[in-house]
């Protein structure tokens, strides 16, 4: 089965896929998917395997997931194209240029190094929460996120789950995720890449300056796998640079992209 995915600008326009992380929305990016098509893209964006509206799998892995993105590129005929990964897809996308350099002509990373790390598991928390709120009995939005104010999440932490949260008259209030399945699978997340190849293609890292996902311990890790690789950090920014830092973002990914007239097709 093929991945849910939102496409932004013309098809006839050089391809960018952007893969969001974990408890993550293709929804979430498309401020980002219209701007990138306003700047001559073609953008696709897809909800990753268990999340939104794509399809629930009990395998959950990097190599499965950089498939699924295969898979989509396959059915859209993209040959070449450039991939922007946040977090859990910045570490998909790694993998996707690992087992197709060819098609990924440049990569960039969002606040995500290949080492094994142990961030993903802060996400048990977030989906132990979720998973014990009771959708059966709620009435209204605003109920389900009282019963998430008790856990004293950041604002934009409830917030950010509150997106995963959808109504039909037929099911009532369902979460979009197959929480069983990622918080099975959770230390998958976790685990590095040190061992699953090199790419050599133009990569972009882009920490964030508040944020411990991208430590100088990790520079030598990174140089070993990618050989042509720049690394920017927004001082102001947290985890979710797209978030904290949106202009930030936009400068250092314009920057890194070519101008529209060097694009090859």
């Amino acid at each position: 089965m093929l991945l849910f995915y939102r496409k932004y600008g013309d098809p006839k326009h050089k391809p960018i896929v952007v893969l969001h992380g974990v408890l993550g929305l293709s929804d979430n990016w498309d401020y980002f998917g219209k701007r990138f098509a306003e700047l001559g893209f073609y953008v696709i964006v897809p909800d990753m395997r268990n999340h939104g509206q794509s399809p629930r799998y009990e395998a959950f892995n990097y190599k499965v997931m950089a498939r699924d993105v295969k898979k989509v590129l396959d059915y859209e005929h993209i040959k070449k194209c450039y991939v922007i990964g946040h977090s859990m897809g910045g570490k998909i996308a790694m993998m996707l240029a690992f087992e197709n350099p060819q098609l990924v002509e440049r990569l960039e990373v969002l606040d995500i190094s290949p080492r094994k790390f142990d961030h993903p598991l802060e996400h048990v928390g977030f989906i132990d929460a979720m998973g014990k709120v009771d959708l059966k009995h709620v009435k209204r939005r605003s109920d389900v996120e009282e019963q998430l104010a008790k856990y004293n999440f950041e604002k934009r932490i409830l917030l950010f789950l509150m997106k995963n949260l959808s109504f039909s008259h037929e099911h009532g209030f369902r979460w979009k995720p197959y929480l069983k399945s990622i918080y099975k699978n959770i230390e998958e997340i976790g685990k590095g890449l040190e061992n699953q190849g090199v790419y050599t293609g133009p990569t972009l890292f882009i920490r964030g300056g508040k944020s411990d996902y991208i430590l100088e311990k990790d520079v030598a890790q990174i140089e070993k796998q990618f050989t042509d690789y720049q690394l920017v950090t927004l001082p102001e920014s947290g985890h979710w640079i797209h978030v904290d830092d949106p202009v930030g973002f936009m400068r250092e990914t314009e920057r890194f992209l070519p101008p529209l007239s060097l694009r090859s097709e």
